[in-house]
């Protein structure tokens, strides 16, 4: 029997497939408010043509726009007036992101399609005219092949050494100070290393994915890390834990004490990434001999 159009009803596999993102990402939207799907009687999520037409505007949001979960909610209208952990920025930083976008003659668009950010969203930003998420920060400083802390004014000046004392750390903190990120490599080149102090209740402010590879380690306290699809680790004093940045990723500190970690990004050369995506399937394909 053909089903009626007012008994469009989808599962959340079915939307998944439709729309091409994992299930364990509409968890996650559902989890921060994003969308929420009907339930049937054993508690099945049912998703209608509304729902979909709502995950497809998150979907260009998240993706498009690089949005953080506050900032979406906003702009589809559930929260009018932005929030303290919407915006890590301050009335210099906008100078700050157009004056290292000259200084690496970079365009509009090509830091746009470096970033994965739109034209639009950038010029907005570089005027003072919107805030950002972390995460947003973050593939802009990737792009500009800088840190946040120097995306904040804060740099040493240049050594033949890349010694940095720890009372003279370059410094990032969130405008709600839950999160207070130093750098510990001088003018990093394809490795950066940070230390990050999360306050209790502190967190990523929404889903990281980027390039390259990713090592964590606890030097203290305790701090909770999701992986996509449905990974969950509890890291304490002590544990580490790598993986590829490209997973989607997102962290908080559930604990009632300050969580102190060793955070190391470094870009995973072509070869690494080919061979660890064909470990899954027991094929190492090594890069061909030249002539």
């Amino acid at each position: 029997m053909k089903v009626a159009k007012s008994e469009y009803a989808l599962s959340i596999g079915e939307v998944s497939r439709l729309l091409h993102v994992s299930p364990g990402i509409l968890r996650i939207w559902e989890r921060e408010g994003l969308i929420t799907p009907e339930r049937t009687k054993g508690r099945h999520r049912v998703y209608r043509q509304q729902h979909v037409r709502r995950l497809r505007k998150v979907i260009r949001l998240y993706y498009n726009e690089r949005l953080n979960p506050a900032a979406i909610r906003r702009e589809l209208g559930r929260s009018p007036e932005p929030s303290a952990e919407d915006s890590y920025v301050d009335e210099k930083l906008g100078e700050k992101l157009r004056m290292l976008r000259k200084q690496r003659k970079m365009t509009l668009v090509q830091t746009a399609e470096s970033s994965g950010l739109s034209p639009s969203f950038i010029s907005a930003l570089e005027r003072g005219n919107t805030g950002v998420s972390m995460e947003a920060l973050f593939r802009l400083g990737e792009a500009l092949r800088t840190t946040l802390p120097t995306l904040k004014g804060e740099e040493l000046p240049p050594a033949k050494r890349r010694f940095v004392p720890a009372d003279q750390r370059p410094r990032f903190v969130t405008q709600d100070k839950s999160i207070i990120i130093e750098d510990i490599i001088s003018k990093p080149a394809g490795m950066e290393a940070e230390i990050s102090h999360i306050a209790p209740g502190g967190h990523s402010n929404g889903i990281w994915s980027h390039k390259g590879q990713e090592f964590v380690y606890v030097l203290s306290g305790h701090l909770s890390l999701w992986l996509e699809p449905d990974e969950e680790y509890e890291l304490k004093t002590g544990d580490t834990l790598y993986f590829h940045s490209h997973l989607m990723h997102r962290w908080k500190n559930n604990s009632d004490e300050t969580t102190v970690v060793l955070w190391v990004n470094a870009f995973l050369p072509e070869y690494a990434q080919v061979r660890s995506e064909s470990e899954e399937t027991g094929r190492i394909s090594a890069p061909a001999d030249e002539d």
